[in-house]
């Protein structure tokens, strides 16, 4: 187990460094930046009034960027390996395609984290120096959206084994940006549809990755709302280890027989 632990810990440790290596996260650290000086400039012309707007607006900005460098990064993990043919070297050693496969998942993960706690960090310190206060549920935001970010790192990855990276990348930023647009679409559809109809719509319902369970930030940014109920944490949690081990599992079922 531990042997495991180590191939993992290094296969994660070197899609991190590729991340600093194509500047990924030094471009996030200068959005922060961005981010810190749009603030000041709220800032200078008052926020009395603006609490809940400025609020939104950075949660919203924070999910966004993470989430886009989550699809970028895990979507050209695997056919990155592949076309540089460092993905050869790794196989010949004692490391199987599943290491491999949940390796770079745990380091794809790890990048959108960093990227969204930097990102957080920089936004907090700047909206505390003008005086816009935070409630406990913050804390609830950011820990479901990490949640959320390693579902959107397991789906793209999932893509990434059947179709190029553009393409996966393209589909992954469709579901994750518009998935409540279309849960709401097959809503409406199985409103009015027949009773063997329905059923269909309840199978696409449940495939289609529920981004938008994850995103607490138009909760978080109103004043004076509580926390939610940790059975909710914990069902999300639990939504998060099973809609990630099926995605894992239909890559690896994919990449365990492509030719190499």
């Amino acid at each position: 187990m531990s042997a495991r632990i180590r191939i993992y810990r290094a296969l994660a440790r070197g899609v991190v460094l590729e991340s600093l290596r194509r500047k990924d996260l030094w471009v996030v650290a200068i959005l922060g930046l961005l981010i810190m000086l749009t603030s000041g400039v709220l800032g200078f012309f008052g926020t009395s009034g603006l609490q809940m707007f400025i609020k939104d607006l950075g949660v919203t900005v924070l999910g966004a960027f993470a989430t886009i460098l989550a699809i970028l990064t895990s979507s050209r993990v695997l056919p990155d390996e592949i076309k540089q043919r460092t993905l050869y070297p790794l196989l010949s050693r004692p490391i199987t395609r599943l290491d491999l496969l949940v390796g770079k998942f745990i380091g794809s993960v790890l990048v959108s984290w960093i990227a969204f706690l930097m990102l957080s960090v920089m936004m907090a310190v700047a909206l505390v120096t003008f005086k816009v206060g935070f409630e406990p549920i913050m804390l609830q935001y950011l820990l479901a959206k990490m949640m959320g970010l390693a579902v959107v790192c397991a789906v793209s990855i999932a893509f990434s084994a059947f179709m190029t990276p553009a393409a996966a990348s393209t589909l992954s930023f469709i579901l994750a940006f518009c998935s409540s647009m279309i849960v709401r679409a097959l809503t409406v559809g199985y409103a009015g549809a027949d009773d063997v109809s329905k059923w269909g719509f309840k199978a696409l319902n449940a495939v289609i990755p529920q981004f938008s369970l994850f995103d607490l930030g138009s909760r978080a940014a109103n004043l004076n709302w509580g926390l939610v109920p940790m059975w909710v944490i914990g069902f999300l949690f639990c939504y998060m280890v099973l809609y990630c081990s099926a995605m894992m599992s239909l890559a690896w079922l994919k990449f365990r027989k492509a030719a190499l």
